[in-house]
Formats: structure tokens, sequence, C-alpha cells
């Protein structure tokens, strides 16, 4: 039976159990959800943990709804299948099931569902089938589709269908307003860590140096380079870097200095972007990580030395961010350090199958070799210059 309007009604009497399933095959990642407020005042989603605060469900206890995972990841055409299972809706004051277009989301875009070919099928345990088509014509994101009604005899499931924007669905829908693309999350202090998820397999991981290119009060004097060879006061001059390790086996470093700059296409698949030599951009320094290869990555180290001036690290004010699509941007403050040695080691990045764990090192070192040591990377070091 299909509801093609909304306010449609079908009786689905008493169940055991019912599946829900999103089917497509459009080049577009759709994420199945389902959202929720209780008779007692209670309210939340079951939706993929690839986002923030995310999570699957569970049947055996509340919410007694589970989800199979995250299809669609990578957008993709082909055949393509996202489950939720229910088993008990004796709770739920409001029960919505929900579709989000995170391809168009992610990039603040707000097209219609009806340029794909998603539906929503609901089969009981008696082999009843209902189908709710994704054909709005609406811009927006987020497709409210279905909800259920528990009755005190019969449940019903009803064509609810709406389109609208994240910050509209948020307010209106019970249990949305936690749903996020992206938060932040900040690691304070040295060896705290965090395991992100990119959501998508292509795109990339953005790393970001920032810091503040005049330290109020600051005396200049000479910085790493300067050290070395000698040298005079020179404009603030922070230079962001890694060293990397591929699965097989393969090490390198990557930065401006003896411009290492890297590849995004082909391995390394971590490019530097440029170099600010002054902190004069607003956006700092970058680089870039080609998510479609973190699989030949085993582990990245991301530093920062000071080239040219800055007496001491607080004077900076420096902060790595890490941004991957779906996740919490992740930042990494320097804080209130006073070490007077001219190179840091702000986080290692562990690549373990699809996810990635962020931790916070903050180890300060005389130069490249002294880290290079301390993590047991084994390059051979030789003094560079930039152009």
């Amino acid at each position: 039976m299909e509801l093609k309007q909304k306010g449609a009604k079908a009786d689905i009497g008493a169940f055991k159990q019912i599946k829900v399933s999103l089917i497509w095959t459009s080049a577009v990642d759709l994420d199945l959800m389902a959202f929720y407020k209780t008779k007692d005042g209670r309210s939340g989603g079951v939706y993929s943990d690839n986002y923030a605060g995310g999570s699957l469900g569970m049947l055996n206890q509340f919410p007694f709804i589970q989800l199979s995972g995250d299809e669609g990841v990578g957008a993709g055409a082909g055949d393509k299948r996202e489950e939720m299972r229910i088993v008990k809706l004796d709770d739920f004051e409001e029960l919505y099931v929900c579709a989000l277009n995170f391809t168009d989301a992610s990039s603040g875009e707000n097209k219609v569902f009806a340029n794909y070919d998603a539906r929503v099928e609901v089969v009981t345990d008696r082999g009843e089938h209902h189908t709710v088509a994704l054909d709005s014509a609406q811009s927006g994101s987020l497709a409210v589709i279905c909800k259920f009604e528990a009755g005190m005899i019969s449940n019903s499931l009803v064509n609810d269908s709406e389109v609208m924007n994240l910050e509209d669905f948020r307010t209106k829908i019970p249990g949305a307003s936690e749903l996020k693309l992206a938060s932040k999350v900040t690691l304070k202090s040295k060896g705290d860590s965090y395991s992100l998820k990119p959501k998508g397999a292509g795109g990339d991981i953005l790393i970001n140096l920032n810091w503040n290119k005049k330290p109020e009060g600051a005396k200049q004097s000479g910085g790493l380079l300067s050290k070395v060879f000698g040298g005079g006061d020179k404009e603030l001059d922070l230079d962001l870097g890694c060293l990397f390790e591929m699965q097989n086996g393969t090490k390198g470093a990557i930065q401006p200095l003896g411009n290492a700059f890297g590849s995004f296409d082909s391995p390394p698949y971590i490019f530097h972007c440029g170099d600010d030599r002054t902190g004069a951009w607003s956006e700092g320094e970058n680089m870039k990580i080609n998510l479609a290869h973190i699989n030949k990555i085993k582990r990245v180290l991301m530093y920062t030395y000071i080239y040219e001036g800055a007496p001491n690290w607080a004077s900076t004010d420096a902060v790595i961010t890490l941004k991957v699509p779906g996740q919490p941007v992740l930042e990494v403050p320097m804080g209130s350090q006073m070490d007077s040695l001219p190179f840091c080691a702000i986080t290692m990045l562990e690549f373990e199958g699809a996810g990635i764990k962020v931790t916070k090192l903050v180890s300060f070192h005389k130069g490249h070799p002294d880290c290079d040591q301390t993590y047991k990377w084994g390059l051979d070091w030789v003094a560079g210059s930039k152009d």
C-alpha cells in the first residue's frame, strides 16, 4: 500500500517487529533517522554514530529501535538501503521517521528530494508493506517522512511528509535539537584523545595552524634557524609540518622548510597548502589529507616550529584545528606554554580502519631530529631553507 498524500494513514495493528527501510540508488548520501518524544516527556533520536552524539539504538531496551548502520557514505551511485527495526511503540507520544540528505546539508545546499529516487518502505511482521516516496519538490536537506501513532488497541502509520532546513528541523521535531553535522571538541590536556569517524569516502581532512602574528609585548628574537645559523630579529613565523608513516612502511616529512609540500592525489596523500611567513593570512597555514586513501596511512604527527621570532610559545596563542566531514571540529590549543625550545610536537593521528584517533602531545624539542628520536620515526635530517 502506497501512502501518497500527506495525512494518509494505514492501520498496522499490533506487531512484534516493524522494519523501516530507506532505499535509493542516486549518487547521494542519505541517512535514515528516528526522533521521538515519550509520554513521560523524554526526547531523543536514533541515527548514525558517524554523527557527533549519534546512537544506533537498541532493540532489547529503550528506545526499542535499532538502526542497521550508515550505508550511503561516499555518496556513490548504486543500490543502497538503510534499515531500522522497531519492536515497541508503547512509550512514545510522538515518533517520526526522517531522512537527512548529508551530501547537500554538509555543503550548505538545500536541493529537492525529488531529484533523487528515494523511498521508505515499512514492513510489519505480518508481511504488510507500506511505501512513502521521497518525491517532494520543496527545497531542504531534511525530510520528515512518516510518523507512528500508538493506540490503545491498534497502531497507525501516517504520511507526514514535510521538507525543511536543518535549523527548522531542530526546532520543530522533538528530540532533534541535538542533531549536528559538526560541533567542536577541544583537547585541553596533554594525553587527551578523541576518535573521529570520517563521514564520506572522499574529500579531505583539513588541518589548520593559526597564531597571533603580533604577540602583545613580545620582544622579537631568533628562532629555529637563527639558533642553528645565527641571525637577527625577524617577524614572527611559525611553520606547520608533519611526520608521516604509511602502512607499507614508507616514512617522511612535509613542511615549508625544504619545500617539501607533499601531494594530495598521490602518496603520501598529504598536502601542505602554502607557507604563511607572518601569520598574516586570517586562515593561517593549512594541510589536507586525502580521505579516499586514509587506509594507506598508518600515523601522522603534526608539529610546528618557530622559524623566526617569538620568544615563547605562550605569546603565539597557537592552535591546531582538524576538520573532518560529519565530525566535530577538533581543536588542539597550545595553551600557556613557556618552554623555550623552538619545536613542538602538537598531536598524533593514528589511522585505525575507517577511524582516526587524535591524541594531544604538546612536547617540546630542540629540533626535527630530537622529535624524530622521541617518537621513533628513523629519518635522516639535513639543514634546509625556504626559497
